[in-house]
């Protein structure tokens, strides 16, 4: 279809409808095509009124059913099993924390409480992962207590 456009007092044209996207028309700019009887404003023209029309919302994309059995032949269905829930040491942390005040227990505290929130997010390997960093520093506190315990003995003797 070729539309005739009336801008900054020229008219100008034809073009196509792709080719009014790109010009600075608004809704009041006059058109005119074949088939209109008159110039009319370019949000009124049956054929140039889209331009100007509200984009419509996307409809939310509607659940499937659920159709076959799992394992059956044809069936779309997939079940993924999270892998259990990995330790999050918090209690040995907080006691460690309390008994030996030692940097590692408050940093296995801090790593224990993102196992939680890891997994729930659905990022397994990031749980399991701070689960090993939560062990590993349990296990730095433990040692540095050990340590530093006949040390702090001796210097109250």
């Amino acid at each position: 279809m070729k539309i005739w456009v009336h801008l900054n007092g020229v008219q100008q044209g034809p073009y196509t409808f792709d080719q009014l996207q790109q010009l600075p028309i608004d809704m009041m700019t006059p058109v005119w095509y074949e088939g209109l009887p008159q110039w009319m404003p370019a949000g009124q023209a049956p054929a140039t009124a889209p331009l100007f029309a509200a984009p419509q919302p996307q409809p939310a994309p509607q659940p499937q059913p659920l159709t076959g059995m799992p394992g059956q032949a044809g069936s779309n269905v997939v079940f993924v099993q999270a892998p259990p829930r990995p330790a999050t040491y918090l209690i040995w942390s907080i006691l460690l924390t309390v008994l030996c005040c030692s940097p590692f227990s408050i940093i296995a505290i801090v790593t224990g409480a993102m196992v939680n929130s890891r997994y729930n997010a659905g990022n397994y390997d990031g749980a399991r992962r701070m689960s090993d960093v939560t062990e590993w520093m349990i296990i730095f506190s433990i040692v540095v207590g050990l340590i530093f315990l006949p040390l702090t003995m001796l210097l109250w003797l």
